[in-house]
Formats: structure tokens, C-alpha cells, sequence
């Protein structure tokens, strides 16, 4: 019976020179491919036809000898070939490590949290093409990680101090303009009165304010020279004042409105500076575009507002000239 399911001596002889075929192909291929696992699963290739395949024994063995030395080679090149990135990984791990290091110390120690954000995505994007090991990719995204935090932290604490400072501003603020619009309703002391209102208007550069409030107050305090305006009209027109102290009234309320321009456009300026913080941390942390679209359209909405000041500033200057040519044509030359 084992006669009769045993295969006949040219059929060994056969699959003996296909099996020795296909192993010498395989072994050819590990000199001209760079990619030592690829060929290793060449050999592998190999190594199934021997399952189930019926074999000499003597050619069973030659032929498998072959492959495990070939296994043999392919291995210790793979080992070698791991050795040598691991030496290379570990050398570019503590190169960016102290890299880093300095980085993180840089950026902790600005007082510019916009560009110190900047300097630590940009010592990531450095790592992207270095030959690390995994963990040594955590290791220092770990380390990153902690400095992203660590800025947040004291945006966080500064934006705490900004607005309790800002509270205190904003109440001392509202005393005077509360101040300010009595005065202007009921006081016929008109200069004393404007003069009181410009101190207040001065006091608004360079403090520190939540946005909204300070909006709030300086319409208020808008509202106190409109009804002081409307009472001087009033005043002009029963006394009949002269047309000189009018045309003069008018170059001081225009001074003033520039003035008023000019503080709402750099108002504008912190408010698109604000935006842009923002549109930067938004976009490093990979929110929705629907968020970052919008931000956009809050900047160039106020970008819009700027050269609309800029114009209006533009056409109060020119009626000033006009109006001081009107007042002394002699000195206006």
C-alpha cells in the first residue's frame, strides 16, 4: 500500500529541482532587494512549499539546509541592520532631548505666549524626519506636552490677573463717566466741564479692560459730550455768541471725535490681535474649520472697521483745515 501512494522517482525528482528553483530564486532576490524583511518573507515563500511536498529524504534535507542558512544570513543582517538604528535612535534621541531642553526653557521663560506656542511647534515639526525609536517619540512628546500645559497654565493665571485688574479699572472708570454725565446735564461751567470729560476720554489710553465694558463706558462718555454739545448749541444760540468761539468749539469737538477714532482704532488693533491668538490655538489643536472660518470673519470684519475710522479721521482733519482757513486766512497760508 505505500508502494501504490508513493510517488514515482521522477516525480520526486521533479518537485526535488522546482522546490531547489524556487529556493535558489529566493536566495538571488536577498542581494538586490534593500528591504531585509521583505526578503525574508521570500524564504518564507519558500519554506510552505516544503509542506506536504514528498521528497527524498536526502533532498529534503539538502535543500532545507539551504534555506536555513539562508534564514541564518537574513537574520543576522535584520540584527545588525536593528542594531545599528537603535545606535542611530539613541544618538538623535539625546541630541533632540537637550535640543529640546532649551527650547522648553526658552519658551517658558518669554513673556510672549504667541511665540513661545510657536517655538515648541516648531521644534516638533524638527523631530518629524529623525530616526527615533517609539519611545523615544513619547519620551519627548511627553516632555512637549508638559510645556504646552504649562504655558496654558499661566495663560490662564495672567488672564485671571488681566480681568481682575481690569474690574478695577472698569469701576473706577464708571465713577468718573457717572461723574461725567451729571456734570454735563447739569453744570453751565462749559470748559471746566469739556476739559473734565477730555481728563476722563485720557485715562481710557493704555488700560487695561475687558473689551465689552469699555465699550459700555466709552459710549457713555460719548453720550456725556453729546449732551454737553447739545447744551453748548443751546448756549451759542441764546447768547449769540460770536461765530469765532463756535468755529472754534467745533476744531476742539473735532479733536476730540479724532481722538475718540483713534482710541477705537487701536482698540480694533487689540481686538484683531486677540483673534489671531486665538486663530493660532485653534488651528495648532486642530479644530473645526467652521470655528477657524469664523475668526476670520471677525478680523477682517474689524479690519473693515479700521479703514472706516481711518477715512472718517481723514475727512475731520480736512474740515479742521478748512475751518482754520476760514478763521484766520493769514496764518492758514
Amino acid at each position: 500500500m505505500d508502494n501504490i501512494d508513493w510517488p514515482s522517482p521522477e516525480e520526486l525528482h521533479k518537485n526535488y529541482i522546482n522546490l531547489k528553483e524556487k529556493l535558489t530564486h529566493a536566495i538571488g532576490l536577498l542581494e538586490k532587494t534593500a528591504d531585509l524583511r521583505e526578503a525574508k518573507g521570500y524564504l518564507i515563500e519558500v519554506q510552505n512549499h516544503f509542506k506536504g511536498l514528498k521528497l527524498y529524504r536526502e533532498d529534503r534535507e539538502e535543500l532545507y539546509k539551504k534555506l536555513q542558512d539562508a534564514f541564518d544570513d537574513i537574520n543576522e543582517r535584520i540584527e545588525q541592520e536593528r542594531k545599528a538604528l537603535t545606535l542611530e535612535a539613541n544618538r538623535n534621541f539625546e541630541i533632540l532631548k537637550e535640543h529640546l531642553e532649551g527650547t522648553i526653557e526658552k519658551a517658558l521663560n518669554s513673556s510672549d505666549n504667541r511665540s513661545s506656542r510657536e517655538l515648541l511647534r516648531e521644534e516638533q515639526t524638527s523631530w518629524r524626519n529623525s530616526k527615533l525609536l517609539r519611545e523615544h517619540r513619547d519620551v519627548l512628546y511627553s516632555q512637549i506636552q508638559d510645556a504646552y500645559t504649562l504655558l496654558t497654565i499661566r495663560q490662564e493665571e495672567e488672564q485671571e490677573m488681566f480681568e481682575k485688574e481690569a474690574q478695577k479699572n472698569y469701576h473706577h472708570l464708571k465713577t468718573l463717566v457717572d461723574k461725567a454725565l451729571s456734570q454735563a446735564e447739569e453744570t453751565h461751567e462749559y470748559k471746566e466741564t469739556r476739559e473734565f470729560l477730555k481728563k476722563i476720554q485720557s485715562e481710557f489710553k493704555g488700560v487695561k479692560m475687558i473689551r465689552e465694558q469699555r465699550e459700555e463706558l466709552y459710549a457713555r462718555l460719548q453720550t456725556a459730550f453729546d449732551i454737553l454739545n447739545k447744551r453748548l448749541d443751546e448756549f451759542f444760540r441764546t447768547k449769540k455768541k460770536n461765530w469765532e468761539v463756535k468755529m472754534q468749539y467745533k476744531l476742539s469737538e473735532s479733536s476730540s471725535e479724532i481722538f475718540l477714532l483713534r482710541e477705537n482704532i487701536n482698540k480694533e488693533y487689540l481686538y484683531i490681535k486677540e483673534l489671531e491668538d486665538q486663530l493660532d490655538i485653534i488651528t495648532s489643536a486642530g479644530k473645526d474649520k467652521e470655528v477657524i472660518l469664523g475668526l476670520e470673519s471677525r478680523i477682517f470684519s474689524a479690519q473693515t472697521n479700521i479703514k472706516r475710522k481711518e477715512n472718517q479721521i481723514a475727512e475731520l482733519e480736512l474740515e479742521m483745515k478748512e475751518l482754520k482757513t476760514r478763521l484766520d486766512p493769514e496764518e492758514a497760508k
